[in-house]
């Protein structure tokens, strides 16, 4: 692999142990990295420590300026837009979310949100691909319009929402295929 990147073997050996510490790889002794594998019931635990995350970050975020607000509103527009590419759209989600998340000052939290959504993306991947787009960019519009109004309550109710229907968007599309299990993994 450090050939075919062109880098030595110390910055690549350390990535994979990041990697690894993380929860996105798994190393075996003697047989090398592997992606890991997340089970239903480990994304519900992360859906779970995100709510809290997520509600304490909206907690103390600061009202956005205009300028984030439209800032705001051009990432989810352009999220609309990302009709064929699943990637782009993902990313696209991401942003808008972490924009939200960054108005608050509790960066641990913004850090340990990020973490967990990096070990959630395969799951956020089957809600982005087989959710109904428009109605993503609908609950994105209804958290934009709580945090420029300025209502707390308001804006900590459409997140959590949001969040619980991201989580069951992905549960149905996953226990709908033949085969699965609640404890199914998925890499």
């Amino acid at each position: 692999m450090a050939a075919v990147l062109g880098v030595s073997r110390v910055p690549l050996r350390e990535a994979l142990r990041v990697l690894a510490s993380e929860g996105l790889l798994t190393h075996r002794l003697n047989q090398g990295y592997f992606v890991a594998e997340l089970s239903i019931d480990e994304f519900r635990q992360i859906v779970a420590l995100l709510e809290y995350l997520e509600t304490e970050l909206i907690r103390t975020a600061r009202w956005p300026s205009p300028e984030e607000v439209d800032h705001l509103r051009e990432l989810n527009a352009r999220l609309s837009a990302a009709t064929s590419d699943l990637s782009s759209a993902s990313e696209l989600n991401r942003e808008f979310h972490f924009a939200v998340f960054r108005l608050s000052p509790k960066k641990v939290f913004v850090s340990e949100a990020e973490r967990y959504w990096n070990l959630a993306e395969p799951f956020r991947m089957v809600h982005v691909a087989t959710a109904d787009r428009e109605e993503i960019v609908t609950q994105h519009e209804d958290l934009v319009d709580a945090l420029a109004a300025q209502d707390r309550v308001l804006t900590i109710r459409v997140m959590n929402d949001h969040r619980r229907d991201t989580l069951a968007s992905a549960l149905a599309t996953l226990t709908a295929r033949p085969g699965s299990h609640s404890d199914r993994a998925v890499s």
